[in-house]
């Protein structure tokens, strides 16, 4: 009389199944961690030269900026500054918000110049420049 044997066979395969799963699972999440780490210290350092190179030109921060202009109801971003050619200071490209009066909150691109006067960041007039 034959007894009825169980096989533990198919149980084993899909444990050793699950935990391959599991260990190729977490091998997957830690190439892609680590992918987006390096990407993520990439930007770091891009973002620390872009700040080096504003300090080296002597660009002016947003506030700073946005404080020259206040008194004509403007403030700005600042994408870039570059230093000027000929006269000292820098021209400055970003987005330029209207503070006050009927278009308050516009926004437009726009180029401006700065100059350190004093120590204080004033906005200079020179061809190009919109008031």
């Amino acid at each position: 009389m034959a007894t009825a044997e169980t096989s533990h066979g198919p149980v084993i395969a899909a444990a050793i199944a699950f935990l391959v799963g599991i260990a190729g699972g977490y091998a997957i999440n830690e190439i892609v961690s680590s992918s987006q780490v390096t990407d993520l210290e990439r930007e770091i350092v891009r973002l620390k030269d872009e700040a080096q190179r504003k300090t080296r030109t002597g660009a002016p921060s947003d506030e700073e900026a946005s404080a020259a202009i206040a008194k004509s109801g403007r403030s700005m971003r600042i994408s870039e500054c570059k230093p000027r050619q000929a006269v000292p200071g820098v021209t400055c490209t970003g987005m330029i918000t209207t503070t006050t009066g009927s278009f308050t909150g516009a926004s437009q691109p726009g180029v401006l110049s700065f100059a350190k006067i004093d120590g204080t960041w004033a906005q200079i007039q020179s061809e190009g420049d919109e008031e």
